[in-house]
């Protein structure tokens, strides 16, 4: 009697858990495909996005997309020759088109780039045989830790291991279903559409509702944040017009945790070392100019990573190693003293304003206009 009543228990408890185990399954699934926090699953976002770029205006009301898909729709439309590119992350983002005259120009920054990003965006244009005259990188030290915990690059692993095999391999729509396939599943990508899913709910329940689509504009500064022509970014006017109290609020929030992107590392990585060396080299074999840019840290964030991060001052001394040997030009520092940088240059812990990057970068003129990829 006992023995029955102890299986009839358990029937009913893995019962119970499949049932909780496929409704949380169902929730996590649902959110990441609805709320899809980097537009995995609207591939023609993107597209969007590219054409306004394109068609000469700024392109507003940007909410959370695939950077690196939409640098790929960019590149894949160029038929010249650019004479100037950035490659780097949300801290290069700021440098425009207008800190140099008459120059044809274009940032090609993506959030949290990893050292594959950087390979990525530049087999685009090797691919089209478009290699730009001078490219400036933004080195983070991060993409030397191998514990970063960067996966965003993966929408351009086809051009990173391209670059890193020399062949060219072609992605399939097979290989593209599997990638989608596995952000279903992934509790990362579930964290970021949660936080989407308001919005996007907000759009389908009410017609009246703001549209999540991006918006052509010949504006520069607006409500959200806005790609202009030339790729560079243009901050929301929340993030622009924050105060000096809520700016070093943020500075504070930044060390109180484990500094981005900067957990575990523990060592320089040799694997990425080899692939940044062969990405320098490649770049300087082919007649291009090459320029480093180390954007600073906020003072207290620096503060930290002199106390708890020596690894930085590590790799920032093997980048200016690097660069005396191949006669690369530095700009810049991760340390803001060094460039007699103080609080007010910066928006939050680690991205400065767009006059310190001018100051950084030595820009005397900025009454450039902007020039946008149709008047190349």
């Amino acid at each position: 009697m006992n023995l029955y009543i102890f299986n009839f228990d358990m029937k009913k408890f893995v019962l119970k858990t499949s049932i909780f185990s496929i409704l949380i399954l169902t929730f996590l699934v649902s959110t990441n495909y609805l709320g899809d926090s980097a537009n995995l699953f609207k591939s023609s976002y993107e597209k969007k996005i590219s054409k306004i770029i394109l068609s000469g205006h700024n392109a507003t009301n940007i909410s959370n997309y695939d950077e690196r898909k939409f640098q790929r729709e960019i590149v894949g439309h160029l038929d010249d020759r650019p004479d100037i590119v950035v490659m780097g992350s949300s801290r290069t983002m700021l440098i425009k088109s207008t800190f140099f005259k008459d120059k044809k120009f274009f940032n090609n920054s993506v959030s949290a780039a990893s050292i594959e990003d950087l390979i990525g965006v530049f087999q685009l244009y090797k691919a089209k045989n478009l290699y730009p005259k001078k490219i400036f990188i933004g080195i983070d030290p991060w993409i030397f830790n191998k514990n970063n915990g960067k996966v965003h690059w993966k929408s351009l692993k086809r051009e990173y291991n391209n670059f890193i095999t020399g062949k060219v391999v072609k992605e399939t729509k097979e290989s593209i279903l599997n990638d989608k396939t596995k952000q279903l599943f992934s509790f990362s990508y579930f964290q970021a559409s949660l936080d989407k899913l308001p919005d996007v709910l907000e759009e389908k329940l009410d017609s009246t509702a703001r549209s999540l689509d991006p918006v052509a504009t010949n504006e520069i500064n607006n409500t959200g944040n806005t790609k202009l022509v030339d790729g560079s970014l243009s901050y929301r006017k929340e993030y622009r017009d924050a105060t000096k109290r809520q700016i070093l609020i943020k500075a504070h929030q930044y060390i109180k945790v484990k500094l981005y992107a900067l957990e575990e590392f523990e060592e320089i990585s040799p694997k990425v070392v080899t692939e940044f060396n062969k990405l320098c080299e490649e770049i300087l074999e082919n007649n291009v100019d090459l320029v480093f840019f180390l954007a600073p840290y906020h003072p207290l964030v620096y503060q930290k990573i002199e106390n708890e991060y020596q690894i930085v001052l590590e790799v920032e001394n093997m980048i200016l190693q690097y660069a005396k040997e191949h006669n690369i030009e530095v700009l810049s520092s991760y340390d803001p003293l060094k460039s007699n940088l103080t609080e007010d240059d910066f928006y939050d812990g680690m991205h400065s304003k767009e006059n310190t990057i001018k100051k950084l970068m030595k820009v005397k003129d900025d009454n450039n206009p902007y020039i946008p990829i149709s008047d190349w």
